[in-house]
């Protein structure tokens, strides 16, 4: 296994300069020289990892969330057809690869942005209001011996106050900074 390991990788490696100047092939330098760019070859590959091959930051953000939502879908996909008595795993990838790829493509972009704001204000929702509600039923449901605990139940009230009372204004500011953000992407 380790022999076919090791072949594999010495393979790749005796054919990634084949691959790099094929993918300089077609492109023509000012000087008219055919010599292989380094640098342009690894600004490509970088350029995968940045999602610039997606075009401008609005597509680009657009094209990461119809990737995210691929693989959510295909993830979803395939362990509903995993349950599926008499169908090969081969066909159940095939199938939830390809269900993927049509849904996350033809998806309006409009529908990804609202899909990608309901759940980014159902997870504020749960960042912010999860430890409120759960230092609240911690207070109701400890038992107050001494004058201390109820000192700490009571600093811990007046801190749960003020950043009830806050959260609309830090809300309102942030809102106020990310809507011309997102009036932009859609």
């Amino acid at each position: 296994m380790i022999k076919k390991t090791y072949t594999l990788v010495l393979i790749l490696l005796l054919l990634l300069p084949s691959f790099s100047l094929a993918s300089n092939h077609g492109s023509s330098t000012s000087s008219g020289d055919s010599a292989f760019d380094f640098g342009k070859f690894v600004s490509k590959i970088i350029g995968v990892g940045q999602l610039t091959f997606l075009g401008s930051s609005d597509n680009q953000f657009v094209g990461f969330i119809r990737i995210l939502m691929a693989i959510l879908l295909f993830t979803i996909l395939y362990f509903l057809l995993s349950m599926i008595p008499g169908l090969t795993r081969g066909v159940g990838i095939a199938i939830g690869i390809l269900l993927a790829v049509l849904v996350s493509v033809f998806l309006p972009k409009d529908v990804l942005i609202a899909w990608g704001t309901s759940y980014a204000t159902l997870f504020a929702f749960v960042i912010i209001f999860g430890p409120v509600i759960g230092l609240a039923v911690l207070l109701i449901s400890t038992p107050t011996p001494g004058r201390v605990a109820a000192l700490v139940k009571l600093a811990s009230v007046l801190i749960l106050w003020w950043l009830v009372a806050h959260i609309s204004t830090w809300g309102h500011e942030l809102g106020s900074y990310v809507a011309p953000l997102a009036a932009g992407v859609i």
